[in-house]
């Protein structure tokens, strides 16, 4: 499905970024990214989610080349995406209710809309069905993170890539999250994931590449 090719990324934080790195996911992988640098693990995430544009290298999906000259090109792209991350964010001047909306208002091209049953399953477990008229600056980090999730997951993504669930998600919501994947048609989808937590990752990853000094190791 999501092929990288002599993908060179310079570091936007702490870490070493990519460098010619060649990776793929294909339907059915649930990718453990094993690293010294959680960094460089966003990094990936981050270039797998279309969010970064590369210095050098190229982007197939589904044997496509991805253009990242016109954003407008990878907009659909973008709505089969679910990115799960410390840097993912919400429009601040909207409700949370809104911001879970939004897509949907656009590709349905109606205001119209309201939240469906999943999207209301997940609110209400992930304890936010009392919070959806606030804004994000009014939520705990903890709660617009579980807000983020909820945005994500309820996309129905065909690629999802996660950042250390257990900090992200935070251990009293892990399990219904768990859950939630568990749901999921992971063996029609390609998913990559960070994380330390070997109980996450042995319930799920069933494969893993090791990133270490901006290069990569698939194993």
């Amino acid at each position: 499905m999501i092929e990288l090719i002599d993908y060179t990324i310079a570091p936007e934080r702490a870490g070493k970024g990519l460098r010619d790195v060649d990776f793929s996911l294909s339907k059915g992988d649930v990718c453990a990214i094993r690293t010294d640098s959680p960094a460089d693990a966003g990094t990936l995430l981050k270039a797998l989610a279309t969010l970064i544009h590369p210095e050098r290298g190229s982007y197939r999906l589904e044997g496509n080349l991805l253009d990242f000259t016109d954003y407008r090109s990878l907009l659909p792209i973008k709505k089969r995406i679910g990115y799960i991350a410390s840097d993912a964010a919400m429009i601040s001047n909207r409700s949370i209710r809104d911001n879970l909306l939004l897509m949907r208002q656009y590709y349905e091209n109606s205001l119209d809309v309201t939240l469906d049953k999943a999207s209301e399953d997940l609110c209400r477990n992930f304890e936010l069905d009392h919070l959806l008229d606030l804004r994000p600056g009014e939520l705990t980090l903890s709660a617009l993170r579980r807000a983020i999730a909820t945005r994500e997951l309820a996309k129905s993504p065909t690629m999802l890539f996660i950042e250390y669930p257990e900090d992200y998600i935070g251990l009293a919501h892990l399990d219904y999250f768990s859950k939630t994947l568990e749901a999921l048609p992971l063996s029609e989808m390609a998913v990559a994931v960070s994380s330390d937590d070997k109980h996450f990752l042995d319930r799920f990853a069933n494969r893993q590449v090791t990133l270490s000094a901006g290069t990569l190791k698939c194993e």
